[in-house]
């Protein structure tokens, strides 16, 4: 159950060896109360524990909750930011929508620290684990698990700030404070290297504890990070492999994968195991599912609005459309977009004077009063097969084998009881590759990082106030700037 990874998580956060203090000055607290120190590291529980910290970071705010959307999204044209006058974060979307693209903006600030603390604990844990004496094989698949988690965090720091300061090893503050920025090419070698390390020691899907790393996720996400690159026969190699393993395939229901009725399922490579755990919204200790912060039932209802655009993508028939969007309706019920058949969500006001007549639905709990933070308990799938189906499709229509392309393509449309494309020429097939990746993944944060490596940005984000030169990545937050005199902003002031 999922219940327990994040227990324990849970529970070693309250340790003292885990607390650190705010996000400026982590560099400093991280692991100085005693997880870092060798003697820390005597046995297997140890071990355990010390790799449950590393895990933690995957549901802060930077990686896998509120960053994963605001970064990835907002800015995209999936998203229509409205007023962003509402709570204390409201401008911060609007601002990311918009481009205004501060130093301090929380989100992309989060992003910054949160990735930094998880590559520390993993390059602590990797840098203290060999030595100590445990089950050999168990050893290698921690390790693994490591190596895969300081690659997830690098990829997401890359993806949102281009050429970073990067190191592997445990670091002094002044050895921090003395980097610069390293080139995104040389980050994408040390994330393909942990990567390739770590899949012969992990175990495959059906072996490892809800939550864990395993080897469907490892060559998912590898296959991913070939495709950013544009490294299209590994893209597709990598995507096989994943296929090869005979654990994964698309669950008959779109709309489950997204209400918590599908989670860890046998699309599942990966999720972010959230419980509802939330003293608050947007606080730090949170382990809920970030919906909390578009619930149609709420005040901030407008921060995560469906785009004109995005609205119209889904072609007569696409299930997808009532499976990702729901309207307000009289009496101030939830529904299904098209305005009838069932109503998901128990009856609360619905603010549909935030919104142009819908919102996201995924990741909403159905069936619960989403008044309370507490009952976002719904997964966010970091890597899911449909996505890994849909890079094996982009690679092999690259390579110019656009009629072994389509296979992959058409398992991903006949779940949404779409006809299977025929297309195989190249350039139109591409162009519907994109599309087809655009409706199965909107609204999961990956539009804005898709538009970046089709070269699109400039094109399709214009109207929103995109500049070439200047929106690619996120300018560092400006503490690290004080903090590194060897680290220059973006875009150059």
């Amino acid at each position: 159950m999922k219940e327990t990874m994040k227990y324990s998580i849970l529970s070693l956060l309250l340790t003292a060896a885990l607390v650190t203090g705010c996000k400026e000055d982590f560099i400093t607290k991280e692991f100085t109360n005693g997880v870092a120190e060798s003697n820390f590291f005597k046995d297997a529980k140890d071990v355990e524990q010390s790799l449950t910290a590393v895990y933690d970071v995957i549901g802060q705010k930077g990686v896998y909750r509120e960053a994963v959307f605001v970064l990835g999204s907002c800015p995209s044209d999936d998203i229509d930011e409205k007023t962003g006058d509402t709570g204390d974060y409201g401008f911060h979307f609007k601002n990311a929508s918009d481009f205004r693209w501060f130093p301090d903006n929380p989100f992309s600030r989060a992003r910054w620290y949160d990735a930094y603390k998880g590559i520390f604990r993993a390059n602590t844990f990797l840098e203290k684990v060999p030595p100590v004496t445990m089950d050999e094989n168990l050893k290698k698949q921690y390790l693994a698990e490591a190596r895969f988690l300081r690659a997830l965090y690098y990829w997401n720091l890359t993806i949102t700030f281009g050429d970073i300061p990067f190191f592997t090893k445990v670091l002094t503050q002044p050895e921090y404070a003395d980097l610069a920025r390293t080139p995104q090419a040389t980050v994408y070698q040390q994330i393909e290297a942990d990567l390739t390390a770590a899949i012969p020691d992990l175990p495959v899907a059906a072996s490892n504890p809800v939550g864990r790393v395993t080897k469907g996720a490892a060559l998912g996400f590898l296959g991913r990070v070939y495709l950013y690159q544009k490294k299209w026969q590994q893209a597709a190699d990598a995507s096989q492999q994943v296929v090869a393993l005979g654990q994964y395939r698309l669950v008959p229901s779109y709309i489950s994968i997204f209400n918590g009725q599908a989670e860890n399922s046998s699309e599942s490579l990966m999720d972010f195991q959230s419980v509802g755990f939330a003293p608050g919204y947007f606080t730090d200790a949170s382990e809920n599912s970030i919906a909390a912060m578009w619930s149609p039932t709420i005040g901030w209802a407008n921060w995560y609005t469906p785009s004109e655009e995005s609205k119209k993508l889904f072609a007569p028939g696409d299930i997808r459309r009532k499976s990702v969007l729901i309207a307000g309706a009289t009496p101030a019920d939830s529904i299904d977009v098209d305005g009838t058949g069932p109503k998901p969500f128990p009856s609360l006001p619905m603010r549909t004077q935030y919104f142009n007549n819908a919102n996201v639905r995924k990741f909403l709990p159905e069936g619960k009063i989403m008044a309370q933070v507490d009952n976002f308990d719904v997964n966010y799938p970091i890597i899911r097969y449909a996505e890994v189906l849909l890079n094996q499709a982009e690679a092999l229509n690259e390579l110019g084998r656009s009629a072994d392309a389509l296979k992959p393509l058409n398992e991903v449309r006949a779940r949404a009881r779409l006809a299977p494309v025929t297309q195989t020429a190249q350039a139109s097939l591409r162009t519907i590759i994109q599309n087809e990746r655009r409706v199965e993944l909107v609204y999961e944060g990956h539009r804005f990082y898709d538009l970046a490596r089709w070269g699109q940005l400039e094109e399709k984000l214009s109207k929103k106030g995109f500049v070439k030169g200047q929106h690619e990545f996120w300018p560092v937050p400006t503490a690290e700037l004080d903090l590194m005199k060897n680290l220059t902003q973006y875009p150059p002031r």
